[in-house]
Formats: C-alpha cells, sequence, structure tokens
C-alpha cells in the first residue's frame, strides 16, 4: 500500500469497498465514544435473533455521568470536597447502606479447614 492511499482519507474507493463487504455507517454512533461502543455491543449480545430483543439505552443508567462509590464515610467525604472544589453537587444514586437480598448466601459455603476457620 502506498503513503497516499491511507495518509488521506476521503472516500473509499472501489477498491476498498471490494475488501471490505457489507460496511456499514451508523450516523447515530459517534467511533471516538468507546462507552457507546461497548453499549453496542453488548446490544449484539442481547439480541434474541429475530430482530427482537431488550431495550437498552445507548447512555445507559447513569445517563453517561461520572458515577463514583463510596465505600467508607472517609471516601465519601473525599468525594464530596472534591466535588464542592470544583462547583458542583452528586446526585444520590442509592443509600449509605449496602443491604443483600434474603437469597443470598451471607455465610460462605466452604468448609473451614486448617488455615481458614470462617
Amino acid at each position: 500500500m502506498r503513503a497516499r492511499e491511507f495518509v488521506i482519507e476521503s472516500n473509499f474507493n472501489k477498491d476498498h469497498q471490494a475488501a471490505i463487504p457489507g460496511a456499514e455507517k451508523y450516523m447515530d454512533l459517534d467511533n471516538s465514544n468507546p462507552y457507546h461502543m461497548w453499549r453496542y455491543m453488548v446490544a449484539v449480545g442481547a439480541r434474541d435473533g429475530k430482530g427482537n430483543g431488550h431495550k437498552l439505552p445507548l447512555e445507559g443508567p447513569t445517563g453517561q455521568k461520572l458515577t463514583t462509590v463510596a465505600y467508607s464515610k472517609e471516601d465519601e467525604s473525599i468525594l464530596h470536597d472534591t466535588a464542592k472544589m470544583l462547583g458542583f453537587k452528586p446526585t444520590k444514586m442509592s443509600n449509605r447502606d449496602s443491604v443483600e437480598p434474603d437469597d443470598i448466601h451471607r455465610v460462605s459455603p466452604v468448609r473451614a479447614f486448617k488455615g481458614y476457620g470462617r
């Protein structure tokens, strides 16, 4: 391939088109956004093979906004102080305490053994 064939990418010529059969462009997706590409590929796996499938919003549950999780009150304080320094406030998405559903096993199924007393 000669440099002039790939340095200026303005259009696909006939040779390019012949080498990439079935190529399509999605005007609603920007390929510089890795999150949108990831969501697209998740949707590839979520389809049912009949043109139907689970509705999957492109922006995801957080609207593609920065999301943090504070595992301690100290973490939360650091994150809130940082946001305040930058002039914005977080929007709460979940409660401070972690609550497991009743059907979650809270005790390890692994039997105790030497070095692991549970």
